[in-house]
């Protein structure tokens, strides 16, 4: 038996967030239209929060809903930010959620062209072990001692991980940063957390027309957390 299970991937967060070149306006009638805009594609939500700099709507069901609109330093422009923690549904649920709130923000406050400036997704995935997580990827993944450490004061290891950063190639017709976590999940030792983050950081301009691709990326996330990172974490390709 596998000390790690694959097959018990469990999805606790789904992220997209996107930085538009436009300056923050939190008028109350563009927050009621955004709003209405939002009940046309069936999407209610049952709490607001309005601060100096963001509007944030919340919903607790059918599935945990937060959508973040905040003025975004020291980039500068609008940051949109649509995310689940502890979904309880899957991913092609949730990109057509981000999508309709693209679309409600679009026809809320966009003009006919705009610019993106970078667009950020992310997926959360908890896997299960026979065994402590962090002592898989310590001992088993990694090869090391645990007498190493004794080095730090003696204390107990609760929990630790990876974290891995690999920024745009100079060659990439669209460059692409990607960022993965690897750790033990704190408050049950015995999962795996992975998280995959992709960054597009070269700005892009979208017509009237045009959609933000929502699910497109966020796919693209998925892909890659439960190929490349799953292999990486198995060790399943060959050194090059």
């Amino acid at each position: 038996m596998q000390t790690l299970n694959l097959n018990s991937r469990q999805t606790i967060y789904f992220g997209i967030s996107y930085v538009i070149a436009l300056r923050w306006r939190p008028d109350a009638a563009k927050r009621l239209e955004f709003q209405k805009k939002l009940a046309e594609q069936q999407l209610d939500f049952s709490q607001t929060r309005l601060g100096s700099q963001n509007f944030m709507l919340i919903r607790t069901e059918p599935s945990p809903l937060t959508i973040n609109l905040s003025s975004s330093e020291p980039a500068g422009g609008v940051n949109i930010s649509i995310s689940s923690g502890s979904p309880s549904y899957g991913l092609e649920m949730f990109c057509k959620e981000a999508q309709a709130v693209c679309l409600a923000y679009h026809q809320t406050w966009l003009p006919e062209q705009f610019q993106i400036l970078r667009t950020t997704a992310t997926i959360r995935h908890l896997y299960d072990c026979r065994e402590h997580a962090f002592k898989y990827l310590w001992e088993d993944r990694l090869g090391q001692n645990p007498e190493d450490f004794k080095f730090l004061g003696r204390r107990p290891v609760a929990g630790g991980g990876l974290r891995l950063f690999m920024p745009a190639a100079k060659n990439e017709k669209e460059p692409l940063q990607i960022e993965v976590k690897v750790e033990s999940f704190l408050r049950q030792p015995q999962k795996l957390l992975t998280e995959t983050i992709l960054l597009w950081p070269k700005p892009r301009l979208l017509g009237q027309d045009e959609e933000f691709d929502s699910g497109l990326r966020l796919q693209r996330v998925e892909e890659y957390a439960t190929s490349e990172v799953c292999d990486f974490i198995q060790r399943k390709k060959q050194q090059e």
